[in-house]
């Protein structure tokens, strides 16, 4: 790797900031000072940036309780977004699998494994997502008949949920295994209702740890990955 993507990757800075700092004499590799940026780099070099290491990292993989009003989208015009509740140099490498609107929280998973992403969000691996859904209009009986059948959802699109229960006569949970745009509220509102809340408190068979508060996140064991995609 360029020394300059190294310092840029790890440390947090830009790459031109990092060219910068490079040729100011900032940086000192195993001991010695390295001026050019695109001197070559490994991980098993020591990289000193003002006297202090660069700390490297590898795959990360977080979970986070994501809090009403965040966007799963790195574009400031849209406002506040989850990668900014992540407060780690690491964060700008993250990808989100399987984003949630702004108004909608709950379980957003983040990580830099791309082979992982893929198997969480992929219809064809069949994960599970849980939401919990707060109605506008009372749940009639057959809204839920029809949302346990499967409906067209517009767009061509035909969803089919892997169960749908009514927990009250406001109140449902409904399980996908796909993600399409705004699925669960466009589901709700082909049978005639609309979606006041949305939550997502399940993906694969690992739940939003009670103890994690909104805007809070932690890391994911190889346990917990398990669970999530099933592999």
């Amino acid at each position: 790797m360029r020394l300059d993507g190294y310092v840029s990757k790890f440390s947090g800075f830009s790459r031109s900031q990092s060219r910068k700092m490079i040729r100011s004499q900032r940086v000192v590799v195993n001991g010695r000072v390295v001026d050019t940026p695109s001197a070559s780099v490994s991980a098993n070099d020591e990289v000193l940036l003002d006297g202090k290491h660069i700390k490297t990292f590898g795959m990360v993989y977080i979970a986070l309780n994501k809090p009403g009003g965040f966007v799963c989208s790195r574009e400031r015009d849209e406002g506040e977004n989850v990668f900014d509740l992540v407060d780690e140099v690491f964060s700008a490498e993250l990808s989100i699998a399987g984003r949630l609107d702004k108004d909608t929280t709950g379980l957003v998973i983040l990580s830099n494994d791309g082979e992982f992403i893929h198997n969480v969000i992929s219809p064809n691996k069949l994960v599970e997502k849980e939401y919990f859904v707060e109605t506008v209009n009372k749940i009639t009986s057959d809204e839920i008949s029809l949302l346990s059948q499967g409906v067209s959802i517009g767009n061509e699109e035909f969803s089919m949920p892997v169960s749908v229960e009514e927990l009250d006569s406001f109140h449902l949970r409904i399980v996908l295994t796909e993600g399409r745009y705004h699925e669960v509220k466009r589901l709700v509102l082909a049978v005639g209702n609309k979606v006041r809340n949305l939550h997502r408190n399940r993906i694969g068979t690992y739940y939003l740890p009670d103890r994690l508060s909104p805007g809070k996140w932690i890391y994911l064991s190889e346990t917990d990955r398990k669970r999530i995609t099933g592999t």
